[in-house]
């Protein structure tokens, strides 16, 4: 780490690939952040970030060139560009034959040497000459550890980064002590756990970059039938110290282990893939953390949006503490990438995030106008919050729209979609209502306070279920009280909702709590069917005029409509 340097005013991040994003950081603090997607209202969107970019700039109010430092992330990214229609761009297809020539080339890339200094060499030439304030650029998995890292406020952590592939590498290690991490190893693209994962949801009919339904679907089947073959597909080498997979040119669904899959029931076969995963992740996690001693561990990378994987390294005995970064899959590159560069000037240290609510935010009016243009007649209620909760005491499903966008994966209050959790049968009406699967689980938004009350074995676990990052087990008490939001594996991945967080919405819900007696709601996503989750007021008035949602909370304003439980008759998710 260098001497302390002087702190830039505005340091802008940049990432550019599929989960394309950009972070504006003011004297050192992330002050804007926000994925393309949810701008260009297109799910992963993929590419150079302009929106996210142009929304930093109007965010600070200046423009591109005040910016004083301009730092990229990902040195190998901008390849499928330069050579579109030979190398995959965007969403990937993991069976595909380009998407396996990417991950050969990143497995070169991995190994040092002219290709991938020659590679580095024309990035940072051609960015140069559209940002001259260009800083160095910083490496995909080194980005993802210091985004676990310096947003935990640990002092000392094991960071491990993984995921289908990041210049070269699908996995690093680091040992982050006295203000520095230190590389460790690390595990070529060759042999990936997002690959492993995100075949088997291809597989499975679901596209890549949403294998979370293979968590869900997990726990409903049996992995014993499928598991050994999983262990073919998947393991760590000999040292424990990466991972090992089959060639990749044999894997079709065709023919070999997936054709064998397949005569398996798909509850099976997700089973069986969700607990591989979990034996290896977690045994590569132990070995480094009995390697070097450390007892905190702090964890980025799309492999670490499995919140069950993520619960499990919690109840390693070599754990005091986990963390995982909000926005762990690629949307937290930039940020990691920032909060980097800025280490090492000597200019911040490890602390929590100070807000989470960092993307885009609208005043009244322009929600007021969005609500008139869609011919809505709003209330006003001199109350919201009550309001709210005398809506959903009247069983009706509330989408909340209110200040700041979210940063990072999950709705966190104010892009939510709010119901009870007393009525069983609400996972599969409301999901089937909002055009979801009906075995994914919906999650609880929770005051903090009640934790022990509603969950086990949390210890150590609070800062990371914040941000709905881990499951827990349910409490017997819970189980009975919120069956709602309690998976058929006994867990459930909350919100562990704090005043000074989001003040808000920890009114709303502790009227709720007043009045109900029960200190949690369902909390899921604001968002249209195959659509990222609402941004602007335009987004959220389209989504609940269009949706099977009661009553809409934007603002000050309230909204009603008609709806049924049932709803009009959805089509599945996205299939590939």
């Amino acid at each position: 780490m260098a001497e302390a340097k002087a702190m830039p005013r505005w340091l802008l991040s940049i990432h550019e690939d599929s989960n394309a994003n950009a972070t504006l950081f003011e004297n050192g603090v992330a002050v804007f952040a926000v994925a393309e997607e949810r701008l260009a209202r297109k799910r992963f969107a993929a590419g150079f970030p302009g929106l996210a970019v142009q929304a930093c700039l109007e965010h600070a109010g200046i423009a591109i060139d005040e910016v004083d430092v301009i730092l990229p992330a990902n040195p190998t990214h901008f390849l499928p560009r330069i050579a579109r229609g030979m190398l995959p761009e965007g969403e990937h297809d993991y069976f595909g034959a380009k998407h396996k020539a990417w991950l050969y080339v990143q497995h070169q890339l991995s190994r040092g040497g002219l290709l991938a200094k020659a590679t580095k060499t024309v990035s940072g030439s051609l960015m140069k000459r559209r940002f001259p304030q260009l800083a160095e650029f910083v490496d995909h998995h080194t980005a993802h550890a210091y985004s676990g890292w310096m947003c935990s406020g640990f002092e000392d952590a094991l960071a491990v980064t993984a995921d289908n592939m990041g210049d070269g590498f699908s996995s690093k290690v680091f040992a982050c002590r006295s203000g520095r991490a230190d590389f460790l190893y690390g595990t070529s693209a060759r042999h990936s756990p997002g690959q492993f994962y995100g075949e088997i949801a291809q597989l499975l009919g679901y596209h890549n970059l949403l294998a979370g339904k293979v968590t869900g679907l997990s726990a409903y089947g049996d992995p014993q039938p499928c598991y050994p073959i999983m262990e073919r597909l998947f393991a760590l080498n000999k040292e424990g110290t990466g991972f090992v997979t089959p060639g990749l040119m044999g894997r079709t669904r065709r023919r070999g282990n997936y054709a064998e899959l397949q005569q398996h029931d798909p509850k099976n076969i997700a089973a069986a893939c969700q607990k591989r995963l979990e034996d290896v992740m977690v045994a590569y996690v132990q070995n480094a953390l009995r390697a070097t001693g450390l007892r905190s561990v702090v964890m980025a990378g799309g492999t670490f949006a499995n919140v069950v994987v993520n619960q499990k390294i919690l109840e390693l005995p070599e754990v005091d503490r986990i963390f995982v970064h909000p926005a762990m899959t690629d949307q937290g590159i930039s940020m990691g990438a920032g909060l980097y560069w800025l280490r090492q000037q000597g200019l911040v240290d490890s602390a929590k995030l100070e807000s989470i609510y960092l993307g885009p935010g609208y005043d009244d009016e322009r929600i007021a106008s969005a609500l008139s243009k869609a011919g809505l007649k709003p209330e006003q209620p001199a109350d919201i919050e009550a309001a709210a909760v005398d809506a959903l005491l009247d069983g009706k499903v509330v989408a909340r729209y209110s200040g700041r966008m979210e940063y990072g994966l999950r709705a966190l209050g104010n892009r939510t979609i709010m119901y009870g959790t007393t009525e069983p049968a609400v996972n599969q009406w409301l999901n089937q209502r909002l055009g979801r699967s009906e075995f994914m689980p919906f999650a609880p938004v929770c005051l903090a306070e009640h934790t022990q009350h509603c969950f086990e074995g949390t210890a150590g676990g609070e800062l990371a279920g914040r941000y709905m990052t881990v499951t827990f087990d349910a409490s017997e008490h819970f189980k009975k009280s919120s069956p709602a939001v309690v998976h058929v594996d006994g867990t459930a991945r909350p919100q562990l909702l704090h005043e000074a967080e989001n003040p808000s919405f920890y009114r709303l819900l502790s009227l709720y709590h007043e009045r109900s007696g029960c200190p949690d709601l369902v909390n899921t996503s604001f968002n249209l069917h195959r659509e990222p989750i609402v941004c602007s007021p335009e987004d959220a008035v389209r989504a609940f005029t269009t949706s099977g949602i009661d009553v809409l909370v934007a603002g000050p304003f309230l909204v009603r409509q008609e709806a049924s439980h049932t709803g009009p008759e959805l089509p599945e998710m996205e299939k590939v």
